[in-house]
């Protein structure tokens, strides 16, 4: 409820500006709203489907991995943790 009356004393104080620097508030408010959007998208690089790795990156793994971990999972929280 506060928060209400708050933004609508914002806007009232708002209603002096000038056309200009209505526009120039606007636009900054905007640009913000679009760098947080950003934030909240994940993008996942694409694999296919069908991939194999080479046998150069299978050299590379020394055994499998337990059954226990849930390797879909650990990726999404990898990726997740990339993009903060």
């Amino acid at each position: 409820m506060n928060t209400m009356v708050f933004l609508e004393d914002t806007l009232n104080q708002l209603q002096s500006f000038s056309t200009d620097e209505k526009q120039w508030l606007a636009d900054k408010l905007y640009e913000q709203i679009r760098e947080e959007k950003k934030k909240e998208k994940l993008v996942f690089p694409h694999i296919s489907k069908g991939y194999k790795p080479n046998r150069e990156v299978l050299d590379m793994v020394a055994d499998r991995l337990p059954v226990e971990i849930d390797v879909e999972a650990e990726q999404i929280k990898m990726w997740e943790e990339r993009t903060k």
